[in-house]
């Protein structure tokens, strides 16, 4: 994907997919808005220097549980349940801004998304996930 001056890529992670797109950095906060597909959103801070930009009523606005975004962040280092959509971008550690996804961090994201979690992984989403029984089941019997 290629990007302009004022775009960066990123990652859209829905309840049903994940695909790359980019922001455009002219007015990020819009772009954010768009892609997400909601007036709030919050950064949920990941290892690796990858910010989730989250619905940020997701929860109370009737989204469903994204469970493949709750996989990433519990892979990628936080115990977040989150809901409904969500962007990935990476973080400038030095100034702050959000800019493009490397190839290492989307494939580390898709990774987390499209691998079978680990025992691990499924106790601490099982210890996460404890206000949703069924799911909780779903994932023991992955």
């Amino acid at each position: 994907m290629k990007t302009t001056a004022h775009q960066v890529r990123a990652l859209r992670i829905t309840h049903e997919e994940a695909t790359t797109c980019t922001i455009d950095t002219t007015d990020t906060v819009t772009a954010l808005q768009r892609a997400i597909g909601c007036n709030n959103f919050d950064v949920v801070s990941l290892e690796d220097d990858i910010d989730l930009f989250v619905d940020d009523e997701g929860a109370i606005n009737g989204s469903p549980l994204n469970l493949a975004l709750t996989i990433v962040a519990h892979s990628l280092g936080t115990p977040a349940v989150l809901f409904g959509n969500a962007v990935a971008l990476r973080c400038d550690p030095d100034t702050g801004d959000s800019i493009s996804l490397t190839v290492a961090q989307l494939r580390r994201i898709t990774d987390a998304i499209e691998t079978k979690p680990g025992p691990d992984l499924i106790a601490r989403l099982a210890i996460s996930l404890a206000p949703l029984p069924a799911v909780v089941e779903f994932l023991n019997r992955l």
